[in-house]
């Protein structure tokens, strides 16, 4: 191909109606790759210590939770965005009721309780509850985005719904998740067009709210003060972050290789969820850290492709919303690997081993994807494309033709 030809063709490629949806199922591919050999790897050691010393129980678990994510996504996928609509108040009401479940009967890890046991396994309304308010502050944003000058009509019904998973999850101590769940809805409230003066006003009483939050427990005290401390114990209390650089310096440029990881054999906590990113830079070195990078970058230009062109207002705001959580919370997530950031204790999208956090992010994906494969010109430009099986039976008779 001649350098004028490549020109043309990229170009083209970028703006087919139809890139939106390749680059979400691009990305997400790279991601969930990455994560299956990181999670075998990682969770290998912790299969053999604390259950029942067999290497692979963590991962048949974690292989378990992407076979039904990938039913989500695919189901998912398929869905017209009215079906979107309808589902989305539905898995938010569910949330919240499983929500109040876990106040009553959960379980508790990592002084955070937001787990609800279901025969041997364990599931996260909170992860459910991000998809349902994504999708319910599309369906109630939309409806009134015109109306979004007084408080009232910021605050009903959105800004209740927003506040009441905000308090469910802060009643069960977890702050990383409450966070991820304001960048969410600081997305939705953007880009449904509420003026910038309620923004800097909703931010100082969230700073104001969320000092408080951290002063009032010790255990976030004593994380924010080891990040700010400039020496520490690397055998006590900055064991985790200092263990975690470890890992990324030990990789280099190839890293050590697939499961040749150091820090996994206890030395660096939750090697397979919080710090998974570690692993990957120890395990594939830069080059794989910044393989998932792109990948997060790709679904950046996914997700503003389908805000920017897509004409449903319940589109643009869903959309945006669970852009903000997934990729927010792997920023969150990659940065306190970097020790950018104190530790927040929230995985990282598709890669972290956690079956509700994988569900629902692909189940989160398939809405995207649902949603690209309505942007203008879209439905003509895949209907155009003759499917796989099409073009192989046409490649399988034209070689018996000749």
């Amino acid at each position: 191909m001649t350098a004028t030809a490549s020109r043309t063709v990229a170009p083209s490629a970028w703006k087919s109606p139809a890139a939106s949806y390749y680059l979400l199922a691009a990305a997400t591919s790279i991601l969930l790759l990455v994560g299956l050999a990181v999670v075998l790897s990682s969770s290998s050691i912790v299969s053999i210590r604390h259950q029942d010393g067999n290497p692979y129980t963590l991962f048949l678990i974690q292989l378990a939770a992407l076979a039904v994510g990938v039913l989500c996504l695919i189901f998912g996928s398929r869905m017209p965005v009215s079906w979107w609509k309808r589902i989305g108040p539905l898995a938010l009401y569910a949330s919240l009721a499983l929500l109040l479940l876990v106040l009553v009967a959960g379980e508790s890890s990592g002084g955070n309780r937001n787990w609800i046991r279901v025969g041997i396994v364990t599931m996260q309304p909170s992860e459910i509850a991000k998809l349902g308010l994504a999708l319910y502050l599309g369906v109630v944003l939309a409806t009134f985005r015109q109306e979004l000058t007084t408080f009232r009509r910021i605050l009903v019904p959105g800004g209740i719904a927003t506040a009441a998973v905000l308090l469910f999850v802060l009643a069960g101590r977890d702050m990383g998740t409450a966070i991820v769940i304001m960048l969410l809805a600081a997305a939705a409230y953007w880009v449904a067009g509420l003026p910038l003066r309620f923004f800097v006003a909703g931010g100082i009483v969230l700073v104001a709210i969320t000092t408080l939050l951290v002063l009032s427990a010790d255990s976030r005290v004593a994380r924010l003060t080891v990040w700010l401390s400039p020496t520490c114990d690397p055998t006590d209390e900055c064991l985790q972050q200092t263990h975690g650089t470890w890992a990324l310096a030990s990789g280099g440029l190839w890293g050590l290789g697939p499961g040749m990881s150091r820090e996994k054999w206890g030395y660096l906590p939750a090697a397979d969820n919080d710090f998974i990113y570690a692993i990957v830079g120890e395990e594939f070195g830069l080059i794989g850290t910044v393989l998932v990078l792109v990948a997060f970058a790709m679904l950046v230009i996914a997700i503003n492709r389908i805000v920017m062109r897509h004409r449903d207002p319940f589109v643009k705001i869903a959309a945006a919303a669970i852009g903000a959580w997934v990729v927010g919370q792997g920023l969150i997530n990659i940065a306190v690997v970097l020790e950018l950031l104190p530790v927040t204790g929230v995985p990282l999208p598709l890669v972290s081993s956690g079956g509700s956090s994988l569900i629902m992010t692909l189940a989160a994906i398939g809405a995207l994807m649902a949603f690209a494969r309505t942007e203008p010109g879209a439905v003509q430009a895949f209907a155009a494309r003759p499917s796989v099986v099409r073009r192989s039976i046409a490649v399988m008779a034209r070689g018996r033709r000749g």
